[in-house]
């Protein structure tokens, strides 16, 4: 189309975009201007836009453009295409442009830099075209402040090599340059409003490693960037990050030579002198120095044990953070107070330092505890999330505190915080959770607070939070209340108490699990008084309670009366329901014992007093689940549950449930044939997981298992027909049944009738559009491929021989009838329809494919000493032209197929599978470049 009419059309879609009234047509425009983007019409066009009186989004849009076509089509150009669009670039930004503009055209004019090797010294260049006025050196300076950045842009498609030479040439030994550079911007009273972006190009060139702190020192930049912490709001930021820039580089290292580690030493000084000062800050810097403080107690954690004295004021500072700091900078002090933990308790127990942090944690309980206070206001459910989470981190400070002052000393505080008198509930539920957060630290023989904190927790006000609070502490000290078994009367009664109270439940029935699993031998005794518990509990609370009660059960003297007595009244329950009208409330009641009863066996360690008691119990329980799976397949309820009872029945119980394995996996296939659901699936990987088990025989165990398989896969590929997409979650536990199968009986699955179209299937189950389903099918076809690969090798290698067990002709004549179909899926999903995440799996496999290719038909037919066959590089090139030359140039395409015939050729499969990653790289950094 003429430059005149491609403008028009790009003016009138944005209009569209931004201005269209309806979702379709603003979705029509970005589509076609997407498409345009990729056009080479597109750099004509954008030039275009921002020479004319056009709008601010055009011409943000033309200057986006430039910048991605800059990142991912450059070689369009040609050398002297580069260099006008160079030129124009400096003359847009010398003659002003508003703020997004220059910002799109000053990164599009960096990473031509980084990409034109003819540009000799692209620093020096912009400084002589734009440094005479302010506006100008403010340009300049974000020009020198993104070129470390963009020299390491993965989106921009460069080679290794060229790579190299040219972030060499750009910014090797130029940080003296920009420290200087800097130094005067930072002197110059018309840059005082640039003095954020000066600071930010600092932090730039620092955290790059671009500038060595000599130079900075030479510069006098770190004075600036101390002082930049009482500017603004945007200064102050800029100079949090070059502070922290400049603390991260002087972390101690031993390969420091004496010079370096000089200058370190002089830098941290300089560095910690100036924090000290800056306590009275500006309140606008206040969140800005917290930071940097943060950032100073991880860089100098080293340094802090060495000489604590010195660095007293960054470690109080720290300390005031967690008192009265915000949240966000709080949570910034979180590793620092851990890592000084590791480092305190690494020295001397005589030593000074260790004397004096310590001191330093045990002031910090107060503090932290002042963080856990539940605020006054009423929270949103994300607020509580975050809220939830936070504390969970100021629970770990509280950990180191006791690690470095000692149980006694920490614990002590928050217990005299929580026994205050007339304490708000807030204050004393902030103390009972910083002691249940220090739980982890605490030994079970603690003699001297812990009596105290139990002795407290009765006579706490009647207040739900603090009940709650203080059932959690129980729940967190079940170790020590082992030690300590006067106090296992008062726990079960407060434990009780707590089940019947609906804001307290579900935290006592997680305490009474904790205390059974730990205490099962002091509560053997009382295992018929927690049959009541058992009855009372909640519908949501019961699973808790089931395990908790199978430990004591097992523990109990009479352990077949205890067992007895809390899985048979289930199982009689279950049977009456059964028998009758499976309505909704019914399948409910039904779902819920069967959850109590499968808790219940999974965690009872029956004796062998009681192993045939049992294995009745599993015996008659299996019937009543194979009636629900029989009658009630769909039900939401009971597919679940019933299918989570029948995974530990096979899984804990296999050689109880030998005899009736054949009628599980018919149960299974059938309930799946009727209803589709995913979890039939899902139960059926847990039965072939353990198929080696389930017969005396494992020969027979791993037939029935394929033959499970067979069914379940003809039932499940007509309901893939339409589209793989549709049902993702099906696709995603069909193939992970699939792997799991061919991982344990890849024969006797090949051979089975449903096989080769499960094959097929699994070819168009590439395109899936789901990244868990695409990462199960993937799985899938490395299981299948994968040791064939392996297989061939071994034939290849004469000197040793392949099991005769693996079905290597079955999936080399599957691959031979369906290699093309399956190697441009994998091909064209690599190289842009998968999901990045998938990408090893998805090059894995085809790089398995192309070995099954190459030697898989000699190897079959006895031809072992044959060359590999190039149909791999055969199918590939007739894929590849279908591969868009906007996401794979024809320069890269004719590269890929040379290096793919070179490395079958060689059989060098492991660095085939490196060159598809590194292709697939390079086109999803082409794909990002050209986003809109």
């Amino acid at each position: 189309m003429a430059a005149q009419t491609a403008t028009t059309e790009v003016l009138r879609a944005l209009n569209a975009l931004y201005q269209g009234t309806s979702a379709e047509e603003r979705e029509q425009a970005n589509s076609w201007l997407q498409q345009f983007q990729r056009t080479t019409e597109a750099w004509g066009t954008a030039d275009a836009i921002l020479g004319s009186d056009a709008g601010i989004e055009a011409k943000v849009f033309a200057a986006q453009t430039l910048r991605a076509k800059i990142m991912a089509d450059f070689s369009e150009l040609g050398a002297e295409g580069a260099s006008s669009l160079r030129d124009a670039l400096v003359e847009q930004l010398r003659t002003g442009a508003a703020r997004p503009v220059v910002t799109q055209l000053v990164l599009g004019l960096a990473d031509m830099a980084v990409q034109l090797e003819d540009w000799a010294d692209p620093m020096s260049d912009v400084v002589t075209a734009l440094g005479d006025t302010a506006n100008g050196m403010s340009v300049v300076v974000e020009f020198v402040a993104v070129l470390p950045e963009e020299a390491l842009n993965e989106r921009i498609a460069m080679d290794n090599a060229a790579w190299s030479r040219r972030t060499e040439a750009l910014l090797g030994q130029r940080g003296g340059d920009v420290a200087a550079l800097l130094a005067r911007c930072l002197g110059t009273a018309e840059l005082r409003e640039a003095r954020a972006r000066v600071l930010g190009c600092l932090a730039s060139w620092v955290r790059h490693g671009d500038m060595t702190l000599a130079q900075v020192q030479g510069a006098g930049l770190a004075e600036q960037a101390l002082a930049g912490l009482q500017g603004n709001a945007d200064e102050a930021e800029a100079a949090a990050d070059a502070v922290c820039a400049l603390i991260w580089e002087t972390r101690a290292d031993n390969d420091d030579d004496a010079e370096t580690a000089a200058v370190k030493d002089t830098l941290v000084q300089q560095l910690a002198q100036g924090l000290a000062a800056s306590e009275t800050q500006h309140a606008v810097a206040e969140s800005e120095s917290w930071r940097v403080l943060a950032e100073a107690g991880e860089a100098w954690v080293g340094r802090i044990v060495a000489d604590a004295a010195r660095f007293a004021g960054v470690v109080q500072g720290l300390v005031e953070c967690m008192r009265h700091g915000e949240r966000e900078a709080v949570a910034m002090t979180f590793t620092f107070w851990d890592e000084l933990a590791d480092r305190v308790l690494e020295t001397a127990s005589c030593d000074p330092a260790r004397r004096a942090l310590s001191g330093v944690y045990a002031g910090l309980v107060d503090a932290a505890a002042a963080q856990l206070r539940y605020p006054d206001d009423t929270m949103t459910a994300e607020e509580r999330d975050i809220f939830r989470e936070f504390r969970h981190g100021v629970g770990d400070v509280l950990k180191a505190s006791v690690r470095v002052c000692g149980a006694g000393t920490a614990l002590g505080q928050a217990y005299a915080l929580a026994a205050q008198p007339d304490a708000l509930w807030q204050d004393a539920e902030a103390a009972l959770f910083a002691v249940r957060a220090m739980g982890a630290e605490i030994p079970p023989d603690e003699e001297e607070v812990m009596p105290q904190v139990m002795d407290l927790l009765p006579r706490l006000p009647p207040h739900p939070r603090l009940r709650y609070a203080a059932t959690l502490v129980i729940a967190r000290y079940t170790e020590w209340t082992r030690s300590h078994a006067q106090y296992v009367p008062f726990q079960l009664d407060f434990i009780a108490a707590g089940m019947s109270d609906a804001d307290v439940a579900a935290a006592s029935a997680q305490a009474l699990k904790f205390l059974c699993m730990d205490c099962a031998p002091l509560l053997a005794t009382h295992w018929r008084d927690l049959l009541h518990v058992f009855g009372a509990a909640r519908d949501d609370d019961a699973v808790d309670v089931a395990v908790a009660l199978a430990h004591v059960a097992a523990a109990a003297p009479d352990a077949a009366a205890a067992i007895e007595a809390f899985s048979v009244p289930l199982g009689s329950e279950l049977g009456t329901l059964v028998q009758g009208a499976l309505d909704n409330a019914a399948c409910s009641r039904a779902a819920l014992l069967l959850d109590r009863l499968g808790a219940f066996l999974r965690y009872v360690d029956a004796p062998d007093s009681a192993a045939d008691l049992v294995a009745r119990i599993v015996a008659d329980a299996w019937p009543l689940a194979h009636a629900l799976l029989h009658r009630v397949p769909a039900d939401t309820h009971v597919s679940e549950s019933a299918s989570k009872f029948v995974r530990v029945l096979v899984e804990f119980y296999s050689s109880a449930l030998r005899g009736v394995v054949p009628q599980v996996c018919d149960a299974v296939a059938v309930a799946f044939e009727q209803t589709g659901l995913d979890v039939y699936l899902w139960l059926a990987r847990r039965i072939v997981a353990v198929a080696p088990s389930l017969a005396v025989d494992e020969t027979a165990a791993l037939q029935l298992a394929a033959t499970l398989m067979d069914r379940l896969s003809a039932a499940a590929l007509p309901r893939f027909e339409h589209s793989f997409s549709e049902a993702p979650d099906t696709t995603e536990e069909f193939f992970r049944l699939l792997q799991r199968a061919l991982e344990q009986a890849p024969s006797i699955v090949a051979a089975t009738p449903t096989f080769p179209a499960v094959f097929r299937a699994a070819i168009a189950a590439l395109t899936v559009n789901s990244l868990h389903a695409q990462l199960a099918v993937l799985r899938a076809w490395v299981q299948m491929l994968a040791p064939a690969r392996r297989h061939i090798r071994l034939r290849l290698d004469h000197t040793r021989a392949s099991p005769d067990a693996y079905p290597l002709p079955t999936i080399v004549s599957l691959c031979a009838e369906n290699g093309f179909e399956l190697a441009r899926a994998l091909l064209l999903g690599l190289l842009g329809a998968f999901d990045r995440e998938v990408s090893p799996e998805a090059a894995d496999a085809l790089a398995s494919l192309a070995a099954v290719a190459a030697d898989g038909p000699n190897v079959v037919s006895g031809q072992s000493d044959a060359l590999p066959s190039s149909a791999i590089c055969d199918w590939a090139a007739a894929i590849l032209p279908d591969i868009p030359d906007s996401r794979m140039p024809p320069r890269e395409k004719h590269l890929f197929a040379s290096q793919l015939a070179e490395l079958v050729q060689a059989r060098m499969w492991p660095r085939l599978k490196t060159m598809l990653l590194d292709t697939a790289a390079a086109c999803w950094r082409r794909s990002r470049a050209l986003e809109l």
